[in-house]
């Protein structure tokens, strides 16, 4: 029975490993990939109503929504990302190259109207049935044309009766009229024309067989049918935000995530084996399911990967692996106090819940205010890091439990705990509260010497927080930046950042436009230079840093009143300071050395405080329970805690972060276009969280405890007299 046991443990082990090997690749390939990930094209439309100052209903923008969903039908996007946000619509586009072509069929109202030669609108498109268009040919010239299907017959009849009576006998067809616009006979339905398309003669009146002439080719004609039965957009649509990546860009940046992931698994898999022997590599191999159930989630709840679920995938992965140190350090702990096995395990998992819980609840709670409160990138951000606390709990916590207690059960490994779970010693209490104060001093330095330089020159944002326009460049010969700067220096160059010969990055005052953005891609297309080109507007740059602040202020508040309810208020300030600190570091650190502050690094600072905040609550769980088996509490024996709660929780935090480090350097070393800032980002403020965590959270928290033991709160009965009050104030009659 016991071998059956064991036996059983294997076969699921393997089960696991084989199974995720064999799913991982089909489950990546599958995986829908956002445009920083593919390339492809990214808009922001501000959505007006036509009616001047009016603003458009939600009826409006939903129905503006479905008209653009019809347009990108037409053109063979496989997986479009359009979002409501507000009073505004983003489309993502991965996949598409040419930008032009998607840019006119997004936006173009496509309003059809029919009219004589004085332009005076006879009919508008509602009398087409739908669709209102096909592609025909010509019988005579076997050219293409557009054939119209008729709804309101009677009305196209009295039209073009009144037509064949008039004296030219000429209806024209105009495709978004507007005022000013005037007919010409020799330009109507000619090459280059794009409004007025079509000028016919009508001898009689007649209600099918309507066709529309205009020299067209074929894909000209197609593109006709298709804006026709895409319907005319109820809004105007302003672009105010738009992003174009190349697909080289893209999939580089997919490539080097990858290997920085394979590289990262590796390691794990080597210092859980090493530190933790047959417990850690099962450990390792429920981590590979966790990555492989997320992807499959992911895919099924139809998500889009890109850069900033990325960013929730690593702090997922590094919470999940963080779940098994925990408890596996538990263990060790209760073995190294004289218990077998088996009893060992149980209260070391009994003692480890109670911490993973309030872990991923605190993560949790910030996820779901950021989903709520946020917007594209911080929603995706969120969605992911939703995903990987829930899979946390069934991967790394389920399955790799079933599997340790199959194991145990089996008792096998009674006589043989060092192979089972690593060297077993109790932990070494050392006086860490020296180096709270040299912490304490040294992120002091950092942000004072941070705040003089922001006061000096400013915070070096990027478009995203500033506007204007960025632009990327990727050769494969070495860039001849006099003659780019040559080129760009029109559109006002105000910051110019040389990655590598083959690499160059320029930051434009400009906000460019449409046709700016065409030709500065053409020109340096013939020089064989491929360029990422990013544009933010004035209202696109309001709305980001509002929604950044007002996400991770309402994050903050949420993780702050949690801590309150299940800790005390002196923890919850502990925490909060110490998440503080480490935001405030690394913020310190962008602005000294005058690093970019983008929107990837807003994605960044959240990943700092998931980390930070699960790092804080272990270390304040581990407190909180020696300081319950204390009979009186002092200054002695709070400081005691404090040491004995750092020391054992060393350790696991430089694990842990090492495992996410790994991920971090591997794609600074790659040079990972796009992720750099955000690379940057978690690199210094995982460092800031891993010793915020252990020397500041819990020595705000010790500084707190002392002054209430210093400074009691008495509160005086009704009936209690002052004299006596006075005498427990001073402790003569306490």
């Amino acid at each position: 029975m016991k071998k059956k046991k064991l036996i059983n443990s294997i076969i699921i082990c393997a089960i696991l490993l084989v199974c995720s090997l064999l799913l991982a690749r089909p489950t990546i390939k599958n995986l829908n990939f956002g445009l920083d990930l593919k390339g492809g094209f990214e808009v922001l439309y501000l959505v007006e109503s036509l009616e001047g100052e009016k603003t458009p209903s939600k009826d409006e923008i939903t129905s503006t929504y479905k008209a653009i969903r019809n347009r990108i039908d037409t053109l063979g996007v496989s997986e479009p990302e359009i979002t409501i946000e507000g009073d505004k619509i983003r489309v993502k586009l991965p996949g598409v190259t040419d930008e032009t072509q998607a840019r006119q069929r997004l936006s173009t109202p496509a309003v059809l109207t029919f009219r004589n030669t004085l332009n005076e609108e006879l009919m508008t498109g509602a009398v087409l049935d739908t669709p209102g268009a096909k592609l025909d040919y010509d019988r005579e010239t076997n050219l293409p044309v557009v054939a119209l299907s008729i709804k309101d017959n009677d009305k196209f009849y009295n039209v073009t009766r009144r037509i064949s009576e008039s004296e030219d006998k000429l209806i024209t067809i105009w495709l978004d009229f507007e005022e000013g616009d005037t007919f010409n006979k020799d330009e109507c339905g000619k090459e280059g024309n794009k409004k007025c398309i079509s000028a016919a003669t009508v001898r009689e009146a007649f209600t099918d067989n309507v066709i529309i002439q205009g020299n067209f080719t074929e894909e000209e004609a197609k593109e006709l049918v298709d804006l026709i039965n895409s319907g005319s957009l109820p809004t105007k649509l302003s672009e105010i935000s738009t992003k174009t990546v190349d697909a080289s860009f893209g999939s580089e940046t997919l490539k080097n995530v990858v290997i920085a992931g394979l590289i990262t698994l590796i390691v794990i898999i080597a210092i859980m084996t090493f530190f933790y022997k047959i417990s850690g590599f099962i450990s390792s191999i429920c981590l590979l399911a966790y990555t492989i159930i997320v992807f499959i989630l992911f895919s099924l709840i139809d998500g889009v990967l890109t850069l900033t679920g990325i960013a929730a995938l690593i702090l997922g992965i590094g919470m999940a692996i963080d779940s098994s140190i925990i408890t596996l350090e538990k263990i060790k702990e209760e073995l190294a106090n004289g218990k077998k096995l088996e009893k060992a395990y149980k209260d070391g998992n009994k003692r480890s819940i109670v911490s993973l819980i309030d872990a991923n609840i605190t993560t949790l709670i910030a996820a779901l205010i950021l989903f709520i409160f946020g917007e594209s990138s911080v929603k995706g951000f969120a969605t992911m890091l939703i995903l990987t606390i829930i899979v946390t709990a069934l991967a790394m916590v389920l399955i790799n439990r079933l599997i340790m207690n199959a194991i145990i059960e089996s008792k096998v490994f009674n006589e043989k705990i060092k192979l089972f779970i690593g060297k077993i010693k109790k932990s070494e209490t050392r006086n860490y509260l020296k180096a709270s104060k040299v912490y304490l001093y040294t992120i002091s330095v950092i942000i004072i010497v941070g705040l003089i330089v922001t006061c000096v020159k400013g915070v070096n944002l990027g478009i995203d927080f500033k506007g204007g326009s960025s632009v990327t460049l990727i050769s494969e010969n070495k860039i001849d930046e006099e003659l780019v700067n040559n080129i760009l220096d029109k559109y006002k160059i105000t910051e110019t950042t040389k990655v590598n010969d083959n690499e160059n990055y320029y930051r434009l005052e400009k906000t460019l436009e449409e046709k700016e953005i065409k030709e500065v891609k053409d020109t340096l297309s013939e020089l064989n230079i491929k360029t990422d080109i990013s544009v933010i507007s004035n209202v696109v740059k309001k709305d980001l840093t509002k929604n950044a602040l007002m996400s991770l202020a309402f994050a903050a508040i949420a993780i702050l009143i949690y801590i309150k309810i299940r800790f005390t208020t002196n923890y919850a300030i502990g925490a909060i300071i110490s998440v503080l600190s480490d935001v405030l570091v690394t913020l310190s650190f962008f602005t000294i050395f005058r690093i970019e502050i983008n929107f990837i690094f807003i994605a960044g600072i959240l990943t700092i405080i998931g980390y930070s905040i699960n790092d804080t609550i272990v270390v304040f769980d581990i407190a909180r329970e020696k300081v319950s088996s204390l009979k009186t509490k002092t200054e002695e024996n709070l400081k005691n805690v404090v040491k004995e709660s750092i020391s054992f929780s060393m350790k696991r935090n430089i694990l842990t972060s090492i495992t996410t480090l790994t991920a971090i350097i591997t794609l600074l070393a790659l040079s990972t276009t796009g992720v750099k800032e955000f690379n940057i980002t978690v690199l210094i403020g995982l460092i800031a969280g891993t010793f915020s965590s252990l020397f500041l959270a819990l020595y705000i928290w010790l500084k707190l405890e002392i002054h209430n033991i210093k400074h009691p709160k008495i509160k005086k009965d009704d009936d209690e007299d002052d004299e006596t009050y006075e005498k427990l104030i001073k402790g003569i009659n306490s």
